[in-house]
């Protein structure tokens, strides 16, 4: 019972964490799925607690998103190690976007998106 509420503990305190960080997180599995997003993010682009478990293609509505994250989870499921970056603007700010591979252990997870506002 300790070492669960340790872990416990643990979580709330790395989410605490990533709170605090100038620039929004976002974790995506390997099929798409939002597993987990930081405050600053929902600040940044339309994220809602009841997004996570959803797939991140629903929250774009253009077609050329879609097959880009298609492409991207594809890459990464087949080796793709290197970050793919991009900029986009939202509420008249330039925001650049960082989308990372992840693994651990060796297996392919997913990705993490990160995002910030590109100053002048």
């Amino acid at each position: 019972m300790t070492t669960r509420i340790n872990t416990l503990k643990d979580i709330a305190q790395r989410a605490a964490l990533l709170d605090k960080l100038p620039v929004g997180i976002t974790v995506i599995d390997l099929q798409g799925r939002i597993l987990y997003y930081n405050t600053p993010c929902a600040r940044l682009v339309d994220r809602k607690p009841d997004y996570i478990g959803k797939d991140i293609r629903s929250r774009h509505k253009k077609a050329a998103s879609i097959v880009a994250i298609d492409r991207i989870l594809d890459d990464i499921q087949t080796g793709r190690k290197k970050d793919v970056y991009y900029e986009t603007v939202r509420k008249g700010k330039t925001l650049a976007v960082t989308l990372s591979p992840y693994a651990v252990d060796g297996e392919r997870l997913g990705t993490i998106q990160s995002i910030i506002v590109k100053r002048a």
